[in-house]
């Protein structure tokens, strides 16, 4: 980059006005005005620094005086070594002007290839920079711009960074609110990116008004090996339409498809594609309301398909007659080709005979392993109680919540009409039904055994609390253990 100032102009974003971010290193520049909707938005990235400023420490260094941000010594210490690749900054507490300055500098930097800035509250003026940044930058291959809450205007931000840089291969941005108003932005430009190998959309709000994007989205492009869909919105019409998109795309090795809502019509999709792809080698459909029929559907699905070597189909409704039923299909199968090494069944609980019955499938596929029963964050099973049964309880009350858009602190009021904070047993019971929770009454039952922890007959807010924040962080364990084994078959 030249000492002169150099200006990049880019496309029109989501604002009316013009804006013109000014980065030089101007000790009197002018306080910059507000990003807002559909604006054209004029970049200045150009910092005076010396010629020998190839690492971009001494431009970082400049921008954070600009910017009136403290620098971090991690970050200068990361850019100035030369056997660094990673810059690894999540929940760092950056927000939009630290990110400016970590923008800025990656301009210049040529030796990092990893930059995780997730969970920083980047924010709209953050992202801009990122996304002007990523325009010029062609040494990062992996981008994790996740739980940033970018929104709408993230997702048209992201969507002109992949117009223009066509050398990232990794890209996580999940949890950062996007909804079907967002999902064409940014399906048309993965669709067209030719190096792009993982995609994580996980945590977000798309639904089934964004399904023929997705569908388009799977089915043509050619570059994606594993897709993360997990912790959206999709339901029965969702999911036809991505496996539709995966009946058609011949590059996907690993779905991960979970936490959705797709029911048995929707499992039975899951199961055509099992039927009809045969490049997929890992699909996660675990926790997505998948009853006995659907269940059914994707083990026959199997029975033309001799490439997919994990399933993961737990916490779903899954009773011991299917599961016993499978075992009968199971069972007719070739050995020979047969490659399925991993039947994951966690959180469903079997009978003896039940297991007996799996235990006849060890003689003709000694390597598959069937993981059936409660598990914990680290895949451990044990036995199910009463605690653990209130867990799954609480999660589908959890994500009621999430798809309500409502606070625990709102849904406890509406139970609690004297304002006590706590309620009794009935009365929590009457306020599940009247909101239309999806849970039985055995299912409340256990949940009321699990939140009670006092035992004192009464539900009380901070009871309820404790344990969403609980179950939260166990999930967020599972989470993480499961992008740790997805980033190892990456390596």
């Amino acid at each position: 980059m030249e000492n002169s100032r150099r200006q990049m102009k880019s496309r029109p974003t989501t604002t009316t006005q013009d804006v013109d971010l000014d980065l030089s290193d101007d000790s009197d520049a002018d306080e910059k005005k507000p990003i807002e909707d559909d604006q054209e938005t004029l970049l200045d990235l150009s910092v005076k620094y010396p010629d020998y400023d190839n690492t971009g420490s001494k431009t970082y260094e400049k921008a954070c005086r600009k910017f009136d941000v403290v620098p971090s010594s991690k970050i200068t210490r990361k850019m100035d070594s030369d056997k660094e690749t990673t810059l690894d900054l999540k929940h760092y507490g950056l927000d939009s002007k630290g990110t400016m300055a970590v923008a800025m500098a990656m301009v210049v930097n040529t030796t990092l290839t990893k930059l995780n800035l997730k969970g920083n509250n980047i924010g709209e003026s953050g992202m801009l920079y990122i996304q002007v940044m990523m325009s010029e930058n062609t040494t990062i291959t992996s981008l994790d711009i996740s739980e940033n809450n970018l929104k709408s205007f993230g997702a048209k931000s992201i969507g002109m960074m992949l117009h223009d840089n066509k050398f990232l291969r990794e890209l996580n941005i999940g949890g950062n609110g996007f909804t079907d108003l967002d999902a064409p932005f940014l399906t048309k430009k993965i669709e067209e990116h030719m190096a792009l190998h993982y995609l994580n959309l996980s945590h977000n709000l798309f639904g089934d008004l964004s399904g023929n994007s997705f569908e388009h989205m799977i089915a043509e492009n050619v570059s994606l090996e594993e897709l993360d869909l997990s912790w959206n919105q999709f339901r029965i019409i969702g999911a036809k339409k991505i496996a539709s998109g995966l009946k058609e795309n011949d590059h996907l090795k690993i779905v991960n498809a979970s936490w959705n809502g797709y029911d048995d019509d929707g499992g039975a999709a899951f199961g055509d594609v099992l039927a009809n792809n045969k490049y997929l080698i890992e699909l996660d459909i675990s926790c997505c309301r998948i009853g006995p029929e659907g269940f059914g559907k994707v083990m026959k699905g199997l029975k033309s398909n001799d490439t997919l070597e994990v399933l993961k189909i737990g916490k779903n409704n899954i009773p011991d007659s299917a599961v016993e039923t499978a075992v009968d299909l199971l069972l007719t199968l070739d050995a020979s080709t047969f490659k399925l090494e991993c039947l994951d069944l966690s959180d469903v609980m079997l009978t003896g005979k039940s297991q007996e019955r799996l235990a006849e499938l060890k003689e003709p596929f000694p390597e598959l392993e069937i993981i059936h029963g409660y598990t914990d964050s680290y895949g451990k099973r044990r036995m199910v109680g009463f605690g653990d049964m209130g867990q799954e309880a609480l999660l589908c009350l959890k994500e009621y919540l999430e798809e309500c858009n409502m606070t625990v602190t709102e849904l406890f009021s509406r139970f609690d009409e004297d304002g006590s904070n706590s309620v009794d047993y009935d009365e929590f019971r009457q306020g599940i039904r009247d909101e239309g929770i999806p849970l039985s009454s055995e299912q409340v039952d256990h949940l009321i055994k699990y939140i009670d922890i006092d035992g004192d007959g009464d539900i009380d807010f901070s009871e309820l609390v404790l344990k969403i924040k609980e179950i939260t962080k166990k999930r967020a364990e599972e989470v993480a253990q499961r992008d740790a084994e997805s980033a190892k078959r990456r390596r």
